[in-house]
């Protein structure tokens, strides 16, 4: 298939290799003129606008980092339904509200173009891979026509999950559960050191009780691994903001997730955007007047 690409970050640019690395006629497009040579370098073709891309494809791919982008990328001056066209399908890789999945779905349709709001979980590491775990929501027909393609960097079993904004939905669910858990998790580990625990033992019992399900993440804040980000702290911060507004339009209140939003807000306020999600612990920290140490190596004297 003829398969635009427009975004080519920690997500995006994985997922274009994959296609060209099946035999797909790939044409790219990013901000970022480094990306979008990388790619060509690889074998795609490099386009000068959204507008240039979705003239040459058949399918278009978005992997963009907040809503607005998306809408601008879509919708606006030189964007993809500027050459759109009635069977092209869009489908976006994005992690937007539930509104403007809708929103876009509906802007996509009166043009005749199929709009599947397609969100990814697994990060960067699973874009590598080409495993990522997809949620396309829309028309299913026009899923059914892009499965194969999907399937270049998503999870063998992906599934129609419903209308327009289900996958959405179900996404920021998804980041609002683990999301919040990893910060509760956060939360204990800086109670305990700074309560004078000794941190190896107190690690040991977690694990082994019924805490031991939400540690997942457990060794990374342990030892302070958040420099390195594959899923910034700002976006983590997006995502739950993203989740919070389509709670209120759903009319559902989320009373700890907003909590937990409201770290990563200050967090963000406090310069640390940039860092791994992880990151927020550095708000917590500051906060109680307490850094956590890294434990002693299990195996030292």
């Amino acid at each position: 298939m003829d398969v635009g690409f427009i975004g080519l970050g920690n997500i995006g640019g994985p997922c274009a290799k994959h296609l060209l690395d099946a035999g797909h006629l790939v044409t790219v497009f990013d901000i970022d003129e480094a990306a979008a040579g990388r790619l060509a370098s690889a074998g795609a073709r490099s386009a000068e606008s959204a507008a240039e891309v979705a003239a040459a494809a058949e399918a278009v791919m978005l992997s963009l980092p907040t809503p607005e982008a998306s809408e601008a990328v879509i919708a606006g001056e030189g964007g993809v339904l500027a050459a759109g066209r009635p069977g092209l399908v869009v489908v976006d890789l994005s992690t937007n509200s539930v509104g403007t999945a809708r929103s876009l779905s509906e802007r996509c349709r009166q043009v005749g173009v199929d709009y599947i709001d397609c969100p990814v979980s697994g990060g960067a590491w699973a874009a590598e891979r080409g495993d990522l775990a997809l949620m396309p929501s829309g028309d299913e027909a026009a899923f059914d026509r892009v499965r194969e393609v999907l399937a270049c960097f998503g999870k063998d079993d992906t599934k129609w999950l419903g209308p327009s904004g289900t996958g959405t939905l179900i996404k920021l669910i998804n980041n609002q559960v683990f999301l919040v858990a990893t910060q509760v998790f956060g939360e204990g580990y800086l109670l305990a050191a700074k309560a004078g625990l000794d941190t190896g033992r107190f690690l040991d019992v977690l694990r082994a009780s019924s805490a031991g399900m939400y540690m997942p993440l457990a060794d990374m804040i342990v030892k302070r691994q958040w420099e390195s980000s594959s899923y910034d702290l700002s976006l983590a911060e997006k995502d739950l903001r993203l989740a919070l507004e389509s709670a209120a339009e759903i009319g559902t209140p989320l009373p700890l997730t907003r909590a937990a939003h409201d770290v990563l807000a200050r967090s963000v306020e406090a310069g640390l955007g940039a860092k791994f999600f992880l990151g927020a612990m550095e708000t917590l920290e500051a906060e109680a007047g307490f850094t956590a140490p890294v434990p002693p190596p299990v195996d030292a004297p």
